[in-house]
Parts: structure tokens; sequence; C-alpha cells
């Protein structure tokens, strides 16, 4: 009896295990839109180390940015490239977009991010993607967003 209640529950972890990995490919499938924001950091500048100031909830945050539609990445759909003045927000506080207030903190000055921004933290119906350089950093006081 001690045998056959051994088997099924091995064999019980044996199918849970099976559906783990099941569940982990199709979460890593490149074709099928992304479920959690991922954040690629694509350049961290050598004064980036332990010590260096960091962005943190409530910084007014300078960024050159551009994004794209995940499906499309080869159309800019959003940039402040053309204006040549970096866009400034609080972060953290509901000013921008949830990826953004998620995927640009922690970051040092002169860092470059790309955001995958699953569409539940947009503002819009499907993925985004954006290219990130963190052009400064100011502890300006907070400014809580009216928008919801």
């Amino acid at each position: 009896m001690k045998r056959v209640m051994n088997a099924v529950f091995y064999g019980l972890i044996l199918a849970l295990l099976a559906l783990v990995v099941e569940a982990k490919k199709k979460d890593d499938n490149p074709n099928a839109p992304p479920k959690r924001l991922k954040i690629e950091t694509t350049y961290t500048p050598p004064s980036c180390n332990r010590k260096a100031r960091k962005s943190k909830t409530g910084d007014r945050l300078k960024v050159n940015y551009s994004g794209t539609f995940w499906k499309d990445q080869d159309t800019i759909i959003d940039s402040n490239h053309k204006s040549r003045k970096p866009y400034e927000f609080n972060v953290g506080l509901g000013n921008v977009i949830a990826g953004w207030d998620r995927g640009l903190t922690k970051m040092c000055v002169g860092e470059k991010r790309v955001l995958t921004i699953p569409a539940h933290q947009t503002n819009q119906a499907e993925p985004l993607v954006y290219s990130v350089e963190l052009v400064g950093i100011d502890t300006a006081p907070a400014v809580k967003s009216t928008k919801k």
C-alpha cells in the first residue's frame, strides 16, 4: 500500500512539473504578446555603480524616448526626439503609463533601457516597446497626477 501511495504521489509531482514547464514555454514564446513587463538595460554608464544616484519614486525624471507597438517595431508611434527637449515627469506617481512607473526606477543618469510593456500596463489596447534614456534626475516636489 505504501508503494502505491508513493507512486501516486510522485506521479502527481511529475504531472505538476510538466504543467509548469509547459506554462513556462508559453511565456517564452517570442510570438506571443508579453504578459509581464520586460526591462532590458542596453547601456550602463561607467559612473553607474553602487554609490551612484539612482531614480526612485517621486523623483522628477528627464528622459529621451521613442515608442512602437510591439507588433510593429519599425514604426515609431511616440517620441520626443524631434522636439530635442527631454520629457519630464515624476516617476512612480501615476503621471505616466504603469510600465514606465515600474520600468524607470533604479536608473542612473545616462543609462538606457528598452521596456517591453504588456497591454494592461499601457494606455493602449496592445503591448508597447519603448527605448528610453535617462538624461536627468531632480528631487523636485512630487506632482501627483489627476488623470485616471
